[in-house]
């Protein structure tokens, strides 16, 4: 096959970006145990050392995702995490924030086992949104416009909690939070099927994510986290039907076996995050929606690959999808469909999919003075 220069895939990697989360750059571990060695980022200047390192290789991921209190717990604190950020070359991107931890906070005490938002106890509620509100100030001290979050929130029984207590304590509670945002801030509500609540959880799917966006207006929208989903879970759909709805705010990419996110982006089903590009390719084709105005992020974790090793290998899968689905003609493949000539859609789909961009890939870091083999580059 021809090598393609990286201008026939459609728009330029120079108009794409994707963040980088500061904690999957440090060692993760499992409910068993955290293998913890002397070679991976631990603390938060070896964490935004080790994006910086990142974005040196692949172009990508000059805006690093945060999650609070994990990456401080003061003013002071994210005042030094801007300057660790400025210092690198990078800057920060969405704000998440931590509604699981314990604090020193005599108030958020073990009792969070009980859920944050939908906590029968109100001091515990009042606690988490001070947290979530001390967020928005730490996410305006960064220059950052996005808050992300995700609710660890539900119940193991039946009779634990009713469900429309459960809903209602949600939408209220989102509602408050969003009164706190200005016009040019933005929440993204992620979901979950499951874990740690394993019978009913808050928000389980993109259309219980969904209600409470629209609920909570404007400013809010839906997260799809790609690992967030049960298998046979069609999400490149769900991303579809967000799009249509106006819905789709970002995406946490990663990829899973089962219904987690902890495995590289790409690594188990490259094809999905390849059929994701496309639909959100055909949407920005349709006028509903400006794909670069979407939320690219990738949120993973590690506890057996180098975390810096596998965060550079998902960029680059990110990056290989990205270019492929931009092969595809939709003009062409519309009228396939409108003629039900399967064999014709497949073959432009298809066409698009197998196509090697590693060449392109590799033009585009040339051009842009970036290594062309990181494995090489990071074992010297």
């Amino acid at each position: 096959m021809q090598d393609l220069p990286t201008s026939a895939f459609g728009d330029d990697l120079d108009d794409f970006e994707i963040e980088i989360p500061s904690w999957g750059l440090g060692r993760a571990g499992t409910r068993f145990e955290t293998y913890t060695s002397d070679s991976e980022p631990d603390t938060i200047e070896e964490r935004i050392e080790a994006a910086r390192e990142v974005y040196e290789y692949t172009g990508h991921g000059k805006t690093v995702s945060l999650h609070f209190p994990w990456d401080g717990s003061t003013r002071e604190d994210v005042e030094a995490v801007r300057g660790l950020l400025e210092t690198e070359g990078l800057r920060a991107g969405a704000v998440n924030a931590n509604l699981f931890t314990m604090r020193e906070n005599a108030t958020l005490d073990d009792r969070l086992r009980y859920g944050s938002l939908i906590s029968p106890y109100p001091d515990v509620r009042d606690a988490v949104r001070e947290h979530i509100y001390e967020c928005i100030d730490w996410m305006r001290l960064l220059d950052s416009d996005t808050l992300i979050l995700w609710l660890p929130d539900g119940t193991n029984s039946f009779g634990q909690l009713s469900f429309f207590d459960m809903y209602d304590r949600v939408a209220d509670q989102l509602d408050e939070i969003e009164d706190e945002l200005r016009d040019e801030e933005e929440v993204l509500v992620e979901y979950k099927p499951f874990e740690p609540a394993f019978y009913a959880t808050a928000i389980f799917d993109w259309g219980s994510a969904l209600s409470f966006s629209e609920a909570v207006g404007e400013s809010a929208s839906v997260l799809v986290d790609t690992g967030h989903h049960l298998q046979g879970a069609n999400v490149e759909q769900i991303v579809g039907y967000l799009s249509k709805l106006d819905e789709l705010g970002g995406f946490h990419f990663n990829d899973s076996k089962y219904a987690d996110d902890d495995l590289v982006t790409g690594s188990l089903d490259p094809a999905e995050v390849f059929r994701i590009f496309t639909t959100l390719r055909e949407a920005d084709s349709r006028g509903l929606l400006d794909m670069h105005d979407v939320s690219y992020m990738i949120d993973q974790a590690h506890y057996v690959r180098d975390p810096t090793d596998a965060m550079i290998e998902s960029v680059e899968n990110v990056q290989l999808a990205y270019l492929r689905s931009g092969l595809v003609d939709f003009e062409e493949l519309h009228s396939y469909q409108q003629d039900a000539d399967i064999k014709g859609a497949e073959a432009e789909i298809y066409s698009a999919m197998r196509t090697d961009a590693r060449p392109a890939l590799k033009e585009w870091r040339e051009e842009n003075d970036i290594p062309t083999d990181w494995r090489d580059a990071r074992s010297e």
